[in-house]
C-alpha cells in the first residue's frame, strides 16, 4: 500500500499567500520541504483524498495523473479541501475522457452540497462525467472491490469526517482536519480496534498545544498514545503529523526535532510512504 502526501499545509499555504511573518519569510528563504501546498493525499495512485484548488497545479507539474483517477474522498467542504468549481473542467467540451467511468466524489451530505450544485449546473452526472456518493459516519463502503473505507466523525465543522482506509492487509487512518476526537468515535475505535499500519494526525498548530477543531504536536502525540492504549497502534505503525499553519513554526527540520522523540514523523509535500 502506497500513501503520498501531495500537500501538507493549512488553508493559506506555507508560506501564507499574503503573509510576511517570520515563519513565512524563513520558509521562502529555505525552500525545499519548507514550502507546502494545501493538504491533499493519494492512496495507491487510485484513491485521492480531498480536492483543493492546488489540484490543478499538481496536474500541470506532473505530480498527479488526475485523468486516470476515478475516486476522491472529501473530508469536509472548506475551500482548501474542496474546490468544487474545478469539477466544471470535466464537462463535455472542456475534457475528452477515454472511458465512460465517472469521477466519483465521496462525502457526507453537508460536504456534498457544493459538489451537487456543480454537477447539476453542468449536467455532469447525466453526461457520465462526475457523480457524488454520499457517505455516513461509521458506515463502511468499498472502492474498486479492494478498499474498505470507513468515515469517522471529525471535531471540526458540520459534516466533517476523517477516514479509515483498508486494503485487507494494511489500514491507514487519515485524521485531518480534526481536533480531539469525540467520545463516540473513541468508543467505536476501542470496540473495533482496527490495526493501523499508518496514521497521519492533524498538527495545524505546529509545536503548540491545541485541541479545538485542529491540534498541535502535544495533542497529536497524545492521540497516538491513546490509539496505542486501545490496541490500534503497535511498534510497527508508521505515524506522521500533517496539515500545518504558518501561524506556528512548522519548519520541517525544527519540527522534526520535536516530533521524532514522540514517535511522530513530519510530512512534507511529495513525501511517500510504502507499507
Amino acid at each position: 500500500m502506497k500513501f503520498e502526501f501531495l500537500g501538507t499545509a493549512a488553508a493559506e499555504g506555507y508560506p501564507g499567500m499574503f503573509c510576511t511573518c517570520a515563519n513565512c519569510r524563513d520558509a521562502r528563504q529555505k525552500g525545499g520541504r519548507s514550502i507546502r501546498g494545501r493538504s491533499q493525499a493519494l492512496v495507491d495512485d487510485t484513491v485521492l483524498i480531498d480536492f483543493p484548488a492546488d489540484t490543478c497545479m499538481r496536474v500541470l507539474q506532473g505530480k498527479l495523473d488526475l485523468p486516470s483517477l476515478r475516486h476522491c474522498l472529501i473530508t469536509h467542504q472548506h475551500c482548501d479541501h474542496l474546490y468544487a468549481t474545478d469539477l466544471e473542467m470535466r464537462q463535455v467540451g472542456y475534457a475528452k475522457v477515454d472511458d465512460d467511468i465517472p469521477f466519483t466524489m465521496y462525502g457526507t451530505e453537508v460536504t456534498g452540497r457544493p459538489i451537487r450544485e456543480v454537477i447539476e449546473r453542468f449536467h455532469l452526472e447525466r453526461d457520465g462525467r462526475v457523480r457524488f456518493q454520499p457517505v455516513m459516519p461509521f458506515v463502511s463502503f468499498t472502492i474498486e472491490d479492494k478498499y474498505t473505507v470507513t468515515p469517522l466523525p471529525a471535531t471540526h465543522c458540520e459534516g466533517a469526517v476523517i477516514y479509515l482506509i483498508s486494503d485487507g492487509e494494511h489500514t491507514i487512518l487519515y485524521a485531518h482536519d480534526t481536533g480531539w476526537l469525540n467520545e463516540e468515535t473513541w468508543n467505536w475505535l476501542k470496540e473495533r480496534r482496527p490495526q493501523l499500519s499508518f496514521v497521519t494526525i492533524d498538527c495545524t498548530f505546529g509545536p503548540r498545544p491545541w485541541r479545538e477543531g485542529h491540534m498541535g504536536l502535544p495533542d497529536a502525540a497524545e492521540m497516538l498514545e491513546q490509539l496505542r492504549s486501545i490496541g490500534c497502534v503497535n511498534e510497527n505503525t508508521v505515524a506522521y503529523v500533517n496539515h500545518f499553519s504558518h501561524n506556528c513554526d512548522a519548519d520541517y527540520d525544527r519540527l522534526s526535532a520535536k516530533a521524532e522523540p514522540l514517535g511522530l514523523l513530519v510530512s512534507y509535500d511529495g513525501c511517500t510512504v510504502t507499507l
